[in-house]
Formats: structure tokens, sequence, C-alpha cells
């Protein structure tokens, strides 16, 4: 069986694909990616073990997946399904690993990390996108550029990916300077005053808190923060327009549509999808008018997802049983129909511009007014609530249940606990976020502060040792940083209704309301 799979690798003159994204139909694009998904298949069909391992017990011939309707009928695999149950080799094309130039890890995985392999081809997806809209929204290639990158560096995907790939911007020509600090506020600071003002504008890179964290602690050293043009660059979790108001207002931002870009990503598929102006804007609108919200998204507006735009030729997404799945060759081992999992979905870009023109919105109409028309990529939108598998997150580390679990099921609190627990992130009156434990005790049992204390401190330990990535904050972050990561408990008498209702399936973590 023939593949025609090639990696899409971008023409030389960004100028033209920039003007072809904002220019040719919708359609070019999803029909691009629609053939990319079909040729990875192929690939895969003939040449990686694992997933032909796959096929035959399902018995799915091969030469039976035509159309993009056949694709679609694929099974959906995921880490615990796909990954984890195949040896290593097994899972790239002919057992070949030489392509490989990194190896990133999930952050803080329950026992053992999962690594998830890349190579230069990979990276050249990521310096594609990094490309597109650090020159749309944040004008790279017309302004002199610090870029201060607050990722976790090390094994961790975010700092080091994005390091690398501006740094092949910067050979490229474009007038780009970085300091790679990694989450160290300090350093992120003094590397402001010292470079800042040398430069035409200055990008903040990190996780949504530290970022804000950076911005409050400013004043105190004396930083103005008007004396700079800041843009910010965050990933990892998502955040509310009103969080995005706030770190306009704390920075003087020009433009908070084009000023802020959240990434979607993942260590399996790397960067998947990025906001674009365009994209906060239809946010902005349908936060503040319940009928849009309802229509774009189809649901309440009680929560609001994060709102992006996606290269479909680079990663093909769909929406099954309203979870957001995955196809690509974004890291050295290629995926179809992967599960993240991920609460959302996926909307095509003219479908969107209907949707808001049920509702009597004229997006184009609206992009004019907010000054953000040349900005606009007619690329589909992929929308994504909390992770479907109840994990919490806090300054950009991923909580699973199961850390906390560990800690209330030592024999000290055998006689006191039920072992039931619901964790939610919270923010403070200043934005400031912290980690809720609500913990439950047995009937008959009275909390007490002691107790509470004792339950933070083994949760605290516990976290540390499961977790690499608060080990590390905890161990390098300064005292105000470390009690920012201290989890706040809170005692319930046995099946209280607000989060121990009798008979109900127990909820692990919850959004904040």
């Amino acid at each position: 069986m023939p593949s025609n799979f090639s990696f899409y690798l971008p023409q030389k003159k960004i100028e033209k694909v920039l003007r072809d994204l904002q220019t040719k139909k919708a359609a070019v694009w999803e029909k691009k990616g629609e053939r990319m998904a079909l040729e990875l298949f192929r690939l895969m069909a003939r040449d990686v073990p694992a997933y032909q391992r796959l096929l035959k017990k399902l018995g799915i011939r091969p030469e039976s997946i035509k159309k993009i309707k056949d694709f679609n009928r694929l099974p959906v695999v995921d880490k615990a399904s796909y990954i984890k149950t195949n040896d290593f080799a097994d899972l790239f094309p002919k057992k070949n690993i030489g392509d490989v130039t990194t190896f990133s890890a999930t952050s803080g995985s329950t026992g053992e990390p999962t690594f998830f392999p890349r190579g230069e081809k990979q990276d050249q997806y990521y310096e594609y996108i990094l490309e597109i809209f650090l020159r749309n929204q944040f004008e790279i290639h017309r302004k002199k550029t610090l870029g201060i990158i607050g990722f976790g560096l090390g094994v961790w995907i975010g700092g080091i990916f994005t390091y690398k790939n501006l740094n092949q911007l910067a050979q490229k020509g474009y007038s780009l300077s970085l300091v790679p600090v990694g989450p160290n506020k300090e350093l992120v600071l003094k590397s402001l005053q010292k470079f800042g003002r040398l430069f035409d504008q200055v990008i903040l890179m990190g996780y949504p808190p530290f970022i804000k964290d950076v911005i409050d602690e400013a004043p105190a050293k004396g930083i103005n923060w008007r004396d700079y043009k800041i843009r910010i660059l965050t990933a990892a979790e998502g955040f509310s327009e009103e969080f995005r108001e706030y770190l306009a207002e704390k920075t003087g931002l020009k433009n908070p549509l084009t000023d802020v870009v959240n990434i979607y990503g993942t260590v399996e598929l790397g960067t998947m999808a990025h906001e674009t102006a365009l994209g906060n804007l239809i946010r902005k609108i349908a936060w503040s008018d319940p009928a849009v919200f309802q229509e774009v998204f189809g649901c309440p507006p009680n929560r609001i997802p994060t709102l992006a735009q996606y290269h479909p030729y680079i990663v093909y997404f769909e929406e099954v049983k309203e979870e957001v799945i995955g196809t690509g060759f974004c890291s050295g081992i290629p995926l179809i129909r992967y599960r993240f999992p991920d609460k959302g979905g996926v909307i095509p870009f003219e479908k969107m511009v209907q949707k808001l023109k049920n509702c009597e919105v004229d997006i184009f109409q609206e992009a004019r007014k907010a000054q953000i028309e040349k900005t606009i990529l007619r690329l589909p939108f992929v929308y994504v609530y909390e992770r479907s598998d109840s994990a919490a997150t806090l300054v950009g580390i991923i909580i699973y249940p199961e850390y906390i679990k560990a800690a209330l099921e030592k024999k000290p609190f055998e006689r006191y606990l039920t072992g039931k627990f619901t964790m939610i992130t919270k923010t403070d009156e200043y934005q400031n976020q912290f980690l809720e434990i609500n913990v439950e005790l047995k009937r008959g049992v009275k909390g007490s502060l002691s107790l509470a204390r004792q339950i933070e401190k083994e949760s605290r330990q516990t976290l540390a040792s499961r977790s690499t990535e608060y080990n590390h904050l905890l161990g390098v972050g300064s005292e105000k940083e470390k009690e920012r990561l201290r989890p706040r408990i809170v005692l319930w008498p046995a099946e209280h209704p607000v989060h121990f209702r009798p008979g109900a399936k127990q909820s692990w973590v919850k959004k904040p309301n």
C-alpha cells in the first residue's frame, strides 16, 4: 500500500504563507488537513508495528480507509491503551528512532513519567506556527524584540522547545534576543531592567499565574510597566477574560486582543493551536452575551474555554463525544485519533462566522472596530475546557487526584478521614492562584486546626515526591512562591451536600464558580 505522507514544510517566503492564510478560502486548509490525516494513516498502517497490530486486532483492512468518512471510524487511542501497552520502538515507523533529537516528559505523571521524542522535522512545525503568530500579532519583523522565557526548563517541553525555535527564528534574520531564565521571577525582572529599554518590545513568556506574579511584583522593584512595550505569551492552562484584562491594565497593553497569546499544546503533539486576535474577540463577545455563548459553544456560560485556531495540515482535530482528539506526526511518534483527554470541540472557520451571524454578530465588522481585521487567518477553531481525566492545575503544574489520595490514605489519618476530597484551583482577591482541598471527615469526627495542618504537611510532601515540577518550584522558589504552593485544607463533616452528597459519584476535582 503506497504512502504519500510527507512532512508539511512551510514555504520559504512567510509573507506568502500569511497572505494565503488570510485570503484563501477556509475549505482549502481543511481539505489539506483531511489529506494529511489519510496519508498519515497509510504510513502508520504500512510502517508502524504497534498500529499494525491494533488494526489487525480490530479486523480493519487498511485498504478500506479511502475517504475521511472512513478515517473518522478508526479507533480512538490514548496513552493508556496505545503508548503504554506497546514496546517503545514499535511506536515508530519501521522502529527507527534514529531521527530523535530530544526527549520531553509529561509533567508530573502518576508514577513513571511518560517520555515523548521529537526530531528536527517536528520542531520545524512549532517554528512555523511561532513565526506566523509572532509576525501577525507581535510584529517581530518590524520591531527589535527581547524575549524573556519563563517556561520551565529541563525535561519539560515548554522552555527548551520555545527557546530552540525562537532561536531558529533569530537565525533567520529577525531582530530577536532571548533570555531563557525559566520560572524565576527575580531573574525575569532583572533581565527586564537590564535589557528591556534597549528593545522596541519585550515578550514575557511563562505559565499564566507565573506571568501575573511577575507583573504584580515588578513595582516593588522600581519597575514601571509603562516604560516598556510588553507582549505576553502563555501556555499550559487557560484563563478568563478578566485575567486577560488584568494583565493588560497592569502592563498598559495597547490591545489585549493581539498582545496576549495563549498556546494550546501537549507533550504528545507539541504546539497544536494558538489564540488569535479574532478568536479572542469572539471569546470576549460570547462571554458578555449568553445567547452568543450558547450558539458558539453549545452550553450556558458557566465556564469559559480556551478558544484557539489551528493548522489542520499539521494537527487534524476532531470532536468525539464532546472531547477533542488529534491526529499528527508532531512528535517522533505518529498518532492517529489520539485522546488527550480534553473536553471541547471543533468549529470550522465558515461555521463560526455563521454561528455569529445567527446571533446578529458580523464578526468582520467587529474586527474592524477592534482594529484587528488585518490579522484574520481563515483557519478552523478548537475550543478546550478542563481535562476530562479530572486534574487540577496550579501555576502550570498538573495536580492529579492520585497525589492527594496517597497523602490522605496514610496510617495516621485512618481514624479521622473517609479518604474523599475535592480539589479546586481558586484565585484570591489579588488574582493569585491557590489550591483548595476540601476533605471529608468521618462521621462523629470534629475538625481541628491541628488535623488540617497535618493534612497540609502530608499533602505537600506527597506532591513534592510525585510531581517533579512541584518539587522543583518548591526547591528554587522564594518564600512567597512556596507559600503559593501550599495547599489550603478545608475540613467538612461527613456527607455534607456541598462536596460529599450521599449516593453521588465523588467529584475529585471541581472548577471554581
